[in-house]
């Protein structure tokens, strides 16, 4: 017997409520979580520079997330409490 597996969903029903956006990145401080492979590392290193050269972004901090398995308490502590927002990269 054969079992085919559809991964098709149902639409996400929202809130109605929308996303935090900041209108602005000038003066802001921007997270960049990585699990550190290469092409993860490459990418931040690259966004870090646009944050500044061109969004005027204050500040970029790197955050290290582990490859397999969820972020530590602490990482997301820091990154929520020092960062105006984050970029949660996954670049394998």
């Amino acid at each position: 017997m054969l079992t085919i597996l559809n991964p098709v969903a149902q639409p996400h029903v929202g809130t109605g409520a929308s996303t935090p956006q900041i209108a602005d990145l000038a003066g802001k401080t921007v997270g960049i979580l990585t699990n550190h492979w290469k092409s993860m590392d490459r990418m931040g290193e690259r966004i870090a520079l646009q944050l500044k050269a061109v969004y005027h972004a204050a500040d970029v901090r790197f955050y290290d997330v582990p490859i397999n398995g969820a972020m530590a308490n602490k990482v997301k502590a820091s990154a929520i409490a020092d960062c105006d927002a984050a970029i949660v990269g996954l670049a394998n």
